[in-house]
């Protein structure tokens, strides 16, 4: 069994994909697999594939015969994994060459099933990497779990990039294959099935922002923020500590449905944007009737809360801006 099983999705990132992989190959840690899952590229990402494979024994490249999208890449790679943990990693990302190294550690010098690290932002402009702020930090925590410390589900983020998974963990979570925002679910259920969950607090993984993609394009698969978070309040009412934690998950949810909201400014079809704005109030009036007046989002800035809490203001403000 190898220590960490790393998968990395591939479509048509070869300008990237080299820096990835370099950076998985130069690991600190011994006793690693790169799992590639190549996912019809058109470009040159196969001739890069098959360089690094046929040069490194711990390189196992799988491709697909038809374009599968991203959650099915993902659960090939877990089942194709043979490491004591996973991790994913983005094809067009990177992360620090000890990363591997220090969450392995933490995760075995602790017996944590989930254990979480920081993240550079990186902005692409031109042919340079600009380091920018996140919009979401996460802030240290000491070991915990759902149950003990709910603020979690507010504090980390729901990107599955940034972390290590003890591979039991995964046994009966699987990224659904036909929705967008896959991962979110992915990563809740991680943290709710975690007996114990760490913290390497360093910022060792790369996020990279493309500058064609700064701005966060919208069509109508928004929509699919609704049946994930749907599925993730379901599986936190499941726990039998969810009325401990219904403050949280009743934050978190108006907290993430509001990001999109506002993001309807970038959709191209208005009809669209105004729909989705409408059905996510609709959504949250029906499984929070009481959401406005709950006390963790009201401590959010009061002008930013005074448009999210508004349908018109934030249609307007779409319209607008």
């Amino acid at each position: 069994m190898r220590k960490v099983s790393v998968i990395v999705p591939v479509y048509n990132t070869y300008k990237y994909l080299r820096r990835c992989l370099d950076s998985l190959i130069n690991q600190t840690l011994d006793d690693i697999e790169i799992i590639v899952i190549n996912d019809c590229s058109t470009d040159e990402s196969k001739k890069i594939l098959d360089e690094y494979e046929l040069k490194y024994d711990n390189v196992l490249v799988f491709h697909n015969k038809t374009n599968k999208g991203i959650g099915y890449n993902r659960n090939l790679g877990i089942k194709k994994a043979s490491g004591e943990y996973i991790s994913f990693i983005d094809s067009d990302d990177f992360v620090d060459e000890t990363m591997y190294d220090k969450m392995y550690n933490k995760a075995k010098e602790d017996g944590l099933d989930l254990v979480i690290c920081k993240f550079h932002k990186m902005l692409e402009k031109d042919d340079d990497l600009i380091e920018i702020e996140p919009d979401f930090k996460i802030p240290y925590f000491k070991n915990a779990n759902l149950k003990s410390y709910p603020n979690l589900l507010l504090d980390i983020n729901l990107a599955p990039w940034n972390k290590l998974y003890k591979k039991e963990l995964l046994d009966d979570i699987s990224f659904p294959e036909d929705l967008k925002y896959e991962d979110a679910i992915v990563v809740v259920k991680a943290l709710a099935r975690a007996k114990k969950i760490g913290m390497v607090d360093e910022k060792l993984n790369y996020y990279l922002v493309r500058s064609k993609s700064e701005t966060t394009s919208m069509d109508k698969r928004v929509f699919d923020i609704l049946t994930i978070t749907k599925e993730i309040i379901e599986e936190l009412k499941n726990k039998d500590y969810y009325d401990y934690i219904k403050e949280y998950v009743e934050a978190m949810t108006v907290r993430n449905l509001f990001r999109y909201t506002l993001q309807q400014k970038n959709q191209t079809d208005k009809k669209i944007a105004n729909k989705f704005i409408d059905d996510v109030f609709l959504f949250l009036n029906k499984e929070f009737p009481n959401w406005k007046q709950n006390k963790i989002w009201k401590k959010r800035n009061a002008f930013k809360r005074m448009i999210e809490q508004s349908k018109t203001l934030t249609k307007i403000y779409c319209k607008l801006f």
